[in-house]
């Protein structure tokens, strides 16, 4: 029996998140930016249809925004993962096998369900999830995740759909793909769609006639199992947990002015240590090496120019804050040079294991992964109180250059106390 898979994915996600608690914003051409207020990121239908293309810098829109036709904001990523948190638990009522992919889409398992249903089945997720957080969502439903993302490109693209599109009827894909542009299709992206198309392959269609061989031989792998989803059969394992844990961790960030003093840049990289390794425990893995790095800004030629990075090892495996950050003096001081303008820095962490199943060396228990009490209680009074409310003192506690520039910055409606809305009769 084939699986059933629905793909449920936000539209315009940060936008709607806007939206949502500033209704002013709706129907309007509306983008969220990047980073220290740089690119725009995410937009909706309306800022589209003006054409602004993803990535745009801002200033190149700044008389459209001065004229109000165009309206910015800057990422509010603290409000967006809660919304996103919120979004997830929703289609955690529908299956008990849910695969978050990203921040605003997941995989379903929606094998349990009469095949007649599916349809309403998709409606009821979609207008569940709106009503009761208030962000709209296409639904994509079918037999591979690849023919579910099709079928999601079918629910956002046309209208009449409702918002939701069963695809998992073989007479329908044949007609979705017939008429749908190769480069739409999940993987296949920009570049191989074009060199696809110089092949004579301008469809999901003929893509998914196409021979696997030939595929593999001139493209890679990957390619050819995207034309195995599409001709129905599924290659994609679901991800153990229902969570895609990532093989790196990196957390790293331009800074809003340029930093020229070493605690500056000990206080960034502080802060970048605490937020990856936060992350790396709430995947429940563990780290063996790291990597720090700081760099100039590329972009001003007529500054003088470094980019300098240093290895960090564990002696265990660990998910320890302390561990790294006790190493990042001796970093720092082999990096850091005098009269330069520093622009970005940033932590990654490599080599990540699991606890489960950790191969140890019996004679050496030095070797074996660490894991204090202190952080998980470090990371509950986060979770309840807020995060940064507790963090390693060398993080700092007032407003530094190496902070992020949001000029246009929304309230936290949802993760701040001071920021919670209030209604008056």
């Amino acid at each position: 029996m084939k699986p059933v898979i629905a793909l449920c994915d936000a539209n315009s996600f940060y936008c709607s998140c806007e939206q949502i608690f500033n209704p002013s914003l709706l129907n309007k051409a509306l983008g969220v930016l990047s980073n220290n207020d740089g690119c725009i990121v995410a937009r909706t239908p309306q800022l589209k249809a003006l054409g602004v293309a993803m990535g745009t810098p801002a200033f190149k829109v700044r008389e459209q925004v001065a004229r109000g036709e165009i309206i910015l904001r800057s990422s509010n990523y603290a409000l967006y993962g809660d919304m996103s948190s919120r979004f997830m638990s929703v289609l955690e009522q529908f299956t008990p096998t849910l695969e978050v992919y990203s921040i605003d889409e997941a995989f379903a398992d929606l094998g349990g369900f009469p095949p007649e249903q599916l349809a309403s089945i998709g409606l009821e997720m979609k207008e569940r999830v709106f009503r009761w957080t208030g962000l709209p969502i296409g639904v994509g439903i079918s037999t591979t995740k690849t023919l579910a993302k099709l079928a999601n490109y079918a629910a956002k693209k046309y209208p009449a759909t409702g918002g939701s599109v069963d695809l998992t009827n073989p007479e329908r894909q044949k007609r979705l793909m017939d008429i749908m542009p190769v480069g739409e299709v999940w993987g296949v992206g920009r570049r191989i769609g074009r060199k696809l198309e110089a092949h004579g392959i301008h469809t999901a269609g003929q893509l998914a006639n196409s021979n696997r061989q030939w595929i593999k031989k001139q493209f890679s792998v990957v390619l050819e199992r995207t034309v195995c989803e599409l001709q129905g059969e599924s290659c994609l394992p679901w991800e153990e947990g229902g969570v895609v844990n990532k093989h790196q961790i990196l957390c790293s960030r331009s800074f809003g002015k340029r930093v020229t003093t070493k605690q500056e840049l000990h206080a960034a990289l502080a802060c970048y240590i605490s937020r990856a390794c936060e992350k790396l425990r709430n995947q429940k893995q563990f780290a063996r090496e790291a990597i720090v790095f700081i760099r100039t800004d590329s972009f001003k030629e007529t500054l003088s120019q470094t980019s300098r990075s240093v290895r960090l090892l564990a002696p265990a495996p660990t998910s320890e804050t302390s561990v790294w950050l006790r190493q990042l003096p001796a970093a720092l001081d082999a990096m850091f040079c005098e009269g330069y303008e520093y622009k970005k820095a940033g932590f990654m962490l490599m080599d990540l294991c699991k606890v489960q199943g950790f191969q140890g060396d019996l004679l050496n228990t030095d070797a074996l992964p660490e894991n204090r009490p202190m952080m998980s209680v470090l990371d509950a009074i986060n979770r309840r109180y807020g995060r940064q409310t507790l963090r390693p003192a060398s993080v700092g506690f007032e407003q530094q250059n190496w902070h992020m520039n949001q000029q246009i910055l929304s309230p936290g409606y949802t993760t701040n106390w001071q920021h919670i809305m209030s209604v008056k009769s």
